[in-house]
């Protein structure tokens, strides 16, 4: 029964003409067209919400909407309706980026309202009751003279008033945060300058965000214009932090430079909220302006960064980690017991045709004599390296895919190699993550891996590399429940497919549930279930269409391995794939 559903899995993708397989299986991504930055991150009515900039037309950035995503965990999502759509004279131009907030029982919105052929930018306000439906109020906040760049409003409350930074620059070309103050989110007086560039910290500071962590104050900003400095500044934009001091009615007071967040090719517009056990979440737009978007063929482009939790550490430096969720979803796979030593330039494989995983490694650097030495994914014709440089103390990540017009580039962070170095990566689809000594450091890249090119391998150049310890779970096992067949006909026809749809009979469904569900990219992935008389688990289906992801009372559809079997078996006869299946 196992080599039947290995081959029907990698059987079907082909014979359906299936996509490049690069949509994410647990990161936000727009069902199609565009997204870039994650916009009103919240907590409300029991979910996780998850606004972002949206082009819903094309794979391209267009006039801006707000496309939404819940989640119950931040890591199963549903996508939910467009949130907010260009329609008021000071918003029809685009709907800019901004922030959530609950307020007096409603999901309030915040955001940059742009008009006047793009030269002015205000910020409106709107609301839901149902987390789902917003109404907007209009304008609340104008900037006196020049606004044509006066964007992405944070908001927060404290001392029994809303507080909210602005992203801005000055009349010659620095960037700034400006600050103003309201009793009701409607009336609202200007408190000054928060901060603002030096001659070297860009011309305009984007999507700025403003926390406590560790009793400081953290001014989270994506400056642009910053130039390249060594190892630091080498994406087109940057995201970035402040440490300080502030309170209510005084200046911010900085007392730590700026530092990059992240550390990979692609990461910009962050913004953080507050979850309901008092944790700070991080998300940012896992991409980068200016850069290739390959996956546009397939009719979306570009995804949200997994949800971090940040922490200021003793010496006033943010540690990133990535959301404890993880660990309730973690099926192990694989894992050593025994020190692995890697020697002779021969590689050792950790994972074959990784996707949707995250693996955990451990290298004693104590026992480890190589110069150069790390992970490997890819081949010759695309790939992604990541490795120690023993000599710099760096670990470097390298990308190259010069299928889609992607050179070879690095990025890197400083490491600590005086004790293990700890790697935990996060794979999915077209993005990896890598974070690195329990919260000193994270790169993200994007990734464009095809068929041959997902195995992940540890290796060295010389000497012996000594791996400790290495784990790989899985992150893409879903419960979802059979639905019978006319039951799942009458959900789906109260979708787009209309009172006339009738579910052919070489069909079964499952699913049905909010943010659990397969998704793009999974098509001809099994549905199994278990027999617990044989102890064995039994493919029942194959992945094959569903309406969106992740929609309440919206089953999915799969081929049924029983009505399909003797077609299956013909298919794979001609391709001279022999096989022993039994057919419940």
């Amino acid at each position: 029964m196992s080599k039947l559903l290995l081959t029907i899995a990698a059987l079907l993708p082909i014979l359906c003409g299936a996509d490049h397989g690069w949509y994410p299986v647990y990161h936000v991504a727009p069902p199609q067209g565009w997204m870039n930055d994650p916009n009103g991150l919240s907590y409300f009515d029991g979910y996780y919400h998850a606004f972002y900039q949206h082009y819903p037309y094309a794979p391209e950035w267009g006039l801006m909407h707000w496309g939404h995503a819940r989640s119950k965990n931040m890591l199963n999502w549903e996508h939910l309706p467009i949130a907010l759509t260009p329609s008021l004279p000071e918003d029809i131009d685009g709907i800019f980026s901004g922030s959530g907030v609950v307020n007096e029982g409603n999901l309030t919105l915040i955001y940059t309202g742009v008009s006047g052929n793009s030269t002015h930018q205000e910020q409106c306000l709107a609301y839901s009751s149902d987390g789902v439906n917003f109404t907007k109020e209009g304008v609340v906040l104008k900037k006196g003279g020049n606004d044509e760049n006066f964007r992405d409003p944070k908001l927060w409350w404290q001392d029994d008033s809303w507080f909210v930074v602005i992203g801005s620059k000055t009349d010659d070309n620095r960037g700034e945060v400006l600050l103003y103050r309201s009793p009701d989110l409607k009336d609202w007086s200007y408190e000054g300058v928060l901060a603002s560039a030096d001659d070297k910290l860009g011309y305009m500071w984007e999507c700025p965000d403003f926390f406590t962590l560790n009793n400081k104050q953290i001014l989270l900003i994506n400056p642009q214009g910053v130039e390249q400095d060594g190892y630091d500044y080498q994406n087109l934009y940057q995201t970035g932090y402040f440490v300080g001091s502030w309170a209510p009615g005084g200046n911010y007071t900085v007392e730590e430079g700026f530092k990059e967040i992240d550390h990979g090719h692609d990461f910009y517009a962050s913004q953080t909220f507050l979850a309901p056990d008092g944790r700070r979440i991080l998300i940012g737009w896992l991409a980068m302006w200016e850069s290739e978007f390959p996956e546009g063929a397939d009719g979306w482009a570009a995804m949200l960064t997994l949800p971090r939790e940040l922490t200021l550490s003793d010496s006033n430096v943010i540690e990133v980690r990535p959301i404890r969720e993880v660990q309730k979803y973690r099926e192990e796979i694989s894992s050593n017991s025994d020190p692995i030593t890697i020697s002779g330039g021969a590689p050792y494989g950790l994972l074959a045709d990784a996707k949707a995983n995250e693996v955990t490694v451990r290298f004693d650097t104590a026992s480890t004599t190589a110069k150069t030495y790390g992970l490997f994914f890819g081949n010759e014709a695309g790939s992604l390296n990541i490795s120690v440089n023993v000599d710099l103390g760096r670990l470097f990540v390298t990308r190259y895919y010069p299928n889609y017009n992607i050179t070879e580039s690095e990025r890197s962070v400083a490491v600590d190699l005086s004790g293990p170095l700890n790697l935990d990566v996060f794979l999915d689809s077209s993005s990896i993550e890598i974070f690195v000594n329990d919260g000193a450091g994270v790169l993200s890249s994007r990734i464009y891996p095809v068929d041959g090119q997902r195995d992940l391998v540890a290796y060295q150049t010389d000497g012996v590399a000594v791996l400790s310890q290495y784990k790989s779970p899985i992150l893409r096992k879903v419960e979802v429940p059979i639905v019978e067949n006319k039951k799942c006909e009458e959900m789906l026809r109260k979708t787009r497919l209309g009172d006339d749809f009738n579910l052919h009979e070489s069909f079964i469904c499952a699913g049905g549930e909010a943010g659990r569900d397969t998704c793009h990219g999974d098509g001809g992935s099994p549905l199994l279930c278990s027999n617990d008389n044989y102890n064995t688990m039994i493919q029942v289906g194959v992945t094959s269409w569903g309406i969106d992801c992740g929609q309440k009372d919206v089953p999915a559809a799969y081929a049924d391995v029983r009505h399909s079997y003797n077609w299956l078996i013909t298919e794979l006869n001609k391709r001279n794939i022999n096989i022993t299946a039994r057919v419940n």
